[in-house]
């Protein structure tokens, strides 16, 4: 019994050896030695080498360092790797001059598919205005929204002058003016129109034209006035808020009037822009905080919306309908007050939009599982979800900025460039690399540091 357990333990350390020596030999391959032979700070030590600049001591002994570990990189490699090495390397320098293209080339404007869509969608929607304003019933009723569809993705070849020397924020500018001139003309239509027999018209008509006027208006003062993405998305935010406040407070009132909606719409939203305006002024709002905002307003209006489906079945009082406004002007203000000293960047808001989507989608799903049939719960337990999610990037994002700013602050008040940087991985190469007997003056055993340290004056 004994001799069976030796023997079984002899079995299993043959394996556990077979297997080390083969991870060992797979940490070495032609991909990594590639990279570490393209490191940037390698690469332009060894271009300044080459172009005859003299190089400081610090400089050279990095240069010697680094490219012994080369070479006991690529002692290691095993035959194949080598063999791989030298067929795969004129086309990953040519990835790496790909990329070095692209970055060279990232100001440059262009035409994305989101981009696209939303423009010609908007043309395809002037085209259903033109078929109502017409009163179009045959064919024509799918043609005209196609053709107008098709008209604003030709802009650019129609007025070429127009769209030189576009950015990303003139586009946000021009969106965010199309949507608030469909809600504002439209509700000047409501306000003029009413319920008369040309209402619809009139409501198409000046909804349409009032996206067409105020989408160019945007899109020129932004290109003259060049204001932040923050600037853009808190004005579309407050204007949007502004209209649906408006509207909210009417149906608290039980108005049942389509003019005074109308007015009561408009007014709101002119209102919105206002203080939207000012709030920008007072405080510097990147695009991350506004989208931030913009999604704890939509989780506010949710929430209030879960409160009024439970409160509608315990009381018949007309506020009720007040409370989702209020969520969204509560959302927003915590947004606001939340967002300050954070400067979240544009990555961190659109990862923040989108994961609160998914868990919001995900609590909606739950809900459909079980078979929820309250209001307050198909509502509110994605809209918990969601703001669950919301709280926890945010903090996350929140620590992760401020660390930097105290970094940035410390340098630019005592003059010290302070940063680590952990790279665990390079324990697994130090072990492998063979021991040799140091000579005076010259370090041959470089090794890769674990933690490194940065202290610069």
């Amino acid at each position: 019994m004994k001799q069976s357990f030796y023997t079984l333990l002899l079995i299993c350390g043959l394996f556990f050896a077979h297997q080390f020596q083969t991870n060992a030999q797979g940490l070495y391959n032609a991909r990594g030695y590639w990279e570490e032979s393209n490191k940037p700070t390698y690469r332009e030590i060894r271009i300044k080498q080459n172009t005859g600049d003299l190089l400081t001591a610090e400089e050279l002994e990095y240069l010697n360092d680094h490219e012994v570990y080369l070479n006991r990189y690529f002692e290691r490699m095993s035959d194949s790797e080598k063999d791989r090495y030298y067929q795969m390397k004129d086309e990953w320098d040519r990835e790496l001059s790909n990329i070095k293209s692209r970055e060279s080339n990232q100001g440059e404007f262009e035409w994305r598919g989101r981009d696209r869509f939303v423009s010609i969608a908007y043309g395809f929607s002037y085209g259903l205005a033109a078929v109502s304003i017409f009163e179009i019933d045959n064919v024509g009723a799918v043609g005209v929204p196609l053709v107008m569809g098709g008209l604003w993705a030709l802009g650019p070849v129609f007025n070429p002058k127009k769209f030189e020397d576009i950015t990303r924020p003139v586009l946000r500018a021009n969106n965010s003016g199309r949507l608030l001139g469909w809600i504002y003309g439209g509700s000047l239509g409501l306000l003029i129109a009413g319920n008369s027999n040309s209402g619809s018209q009139v409501f198409a008509g000046l909804g349409a034209g009032g996206s067409i006027a105020l989408g160019e208006w945007a899109f020129q003062k932004q290109k003259r006035e060049n204001y932040s993405e923050g600037h853009i998305e808190t004005l579309r935010h407050y204007g949007i808020l502004g209209s649906w406040v408006g509207a909210s407070g009417l149906g608290a009132f039980q108005v049942v009037n389509t003019n005074a909606y109308g007015a009561g719409i408009l007014a709101g939203g002119v209102l919105g822009l206002a203080i939207g305006n000012q709030q920008s002024k007072k405080y510097p709002y990147t695009i991350g905080d506004a989208e931030n905002t913009t999604v704890l307003g939509l989780i506010g209006t949710g929430l209030g919306f879960a409160i009024a489906a439970e409160s509608l079945s315990n009381s018949e009082s007309s506020a009720i309908i007040l409370v989702p406004a209020v969520g969204s002007v509560l959302g927003t203000v915590f947004g606001h007050k939340s967002a300050r000293g954070v400067f979240l960047t544009k990555k961190q808001g659109s990862t923040i939009g989108y994961s609160t989507a998914g868990a919001a989608l995900l609590g909606l799903g739950l809900m459909a599982i079980v078979e929820a049939e309250s209001g307050a719960a198909i509502i509110g337990v994605p809209s918990a979800l969601a703001l669950i999610t919301q709280q926890i990037l945010f903090q996350n994002f929140k620590k992760e900025n401020q660390s930097q700013t105290f970094a940035q602050e410390l340098k630019s008040k005592t003059g010290l460039d302070f940063s680590v940087d952990i790279n665990p991985e390079n324990y697994f190469v130090n072990q492998r690399m063979p021991l040799i007997s140091a000579t005076q003056g010259l370090n041959i055993n470089p090794s890769q540091p674990i933690v490194n340290l940065s202290l610069r004056f």
